[in-house]
């Protein structure tokens, strides 16, 4: 029997937000909307910073307080609160930065990923011998001598997209120069990466886009990107991956300013069909396709 967690810091923080939001939202104060569970304003304040946990019945306390009548938002914000099943990346604690295991738990509440990642293939869609020597190239001893417990946790990941349970839409666009093996010995490890892109992308929920290495310039050189997206009523939000991490971008401004990015990414890129030509003339050994 799976045991109980409880609520992931992530989900604390955008519990946190929203609950901010409906408050603010009221126009109730921090110091009034305290006074409603008896609570001093400093530890609902931690609250809506994602620092403290609440329970399900304050929650809806609150937002009952707030005028709230959205019966799915108040369902949804209190499920937040009461946690759940221990998740499967909860036994890789001890190798998981928080950064990375937020990006796990943000994935598999994900309605829709939208993502673009220069010079690499998306970790959603890479084989096993792939992600061993993406991870395997970090600068990172410690990752390194993980890299097989990596691997796993990369691989569980993929199961997103393959749940019978309404499976994660992704839209990704990959570019052309991450086709090409870097290494006569990694011919065959890119071989059967490109077969295994081929064979995902005949999936419904799953769109492979090319960026050609002709691609005029494009919002994408400058940043690599992942938005997603949530039931009612969870913000979309960007995440923008770094060298010692990861980090979130919720802002309403923020989420806008990279949709448009990635729009315009998509523009450059080339159709899926066209993708998986190219896709196939690497897998076959063309170079340029």
């Amino acid at each position: 029997m799976a045991t109980n967690q409880t609520t992931p810091p992530v989900m604390r923080r955008r519990l946190g937000g929203l609950l901010r939001h409906f408050r603010k939202q009221a126009s109730v104060t921090l110091a009034q909307a305290a006074a409603y569970l008896g609570w001093e304003s400093t530890r609902l304040s931690r609250v809506e910073t994602g620092q403290y946990l609440i329970k399900a019945n304050e929650v809806e306390t609150l937002l009952k307080a707030y005028g709230v009548t959205d019966t799915a938002a108040i369902a949804e914000l209190a499920q937040a609160a009461e946690g759940g099943p221990r998740q499967w990346w909860a036994a890789y604690d001890d190798i998981l930065p928080r950064p990375y295991a937020d990006t796990i738990a943000l994935e598999s509440s994900a309605l829709t990923i939208r993502a673009y990642f220069p010079q690499l293939i998306n970790a959603l869609l890479q084989t096993p011998a792939y992600a061993h020597a993406a991870i395997f190239s970090s600068p990172s001893e410690s990752v390194r001598k993980n890299a097989d417990s990596f691997v796993q946790v990369r691989q569980a990941r993929k199961s997103v997209l393959t749940r019978a349970d309404i499976p994660v839409v992704l839209q990704t666009v990959i570019d052309e120069s991450a086709l090409y093996p870097r290494t006569s010995t990694a011919s065959d490890v890119m071989r059967d990466q490109l077969r295994s892109l081929l064979e995902i992308s005949k999936r419904d929920n799953i769109t492979i886009r090319v960026m050609p290495l002709d691609a005029p310039p494009h919002p994408g050189l400058t940043s690599n990107m992942t938005i997603m997206d949530f039931r009612h009523p969870w913000p979309s939000l960007v995440v923008v991956d770094h060298l010692r991490g990861g980090m979130f971008l919720e802002e309403p401004e923020d989420v806008a300013a990279f949709s448009d990015a990635f729009d315009a990414v998509l523009e450059a890129a080339l159709p899926a069909e066209e993708s998986r030509q190219k896709i196939k003339s690497y897998m076959e050994g063309n170079a340029r396709g």
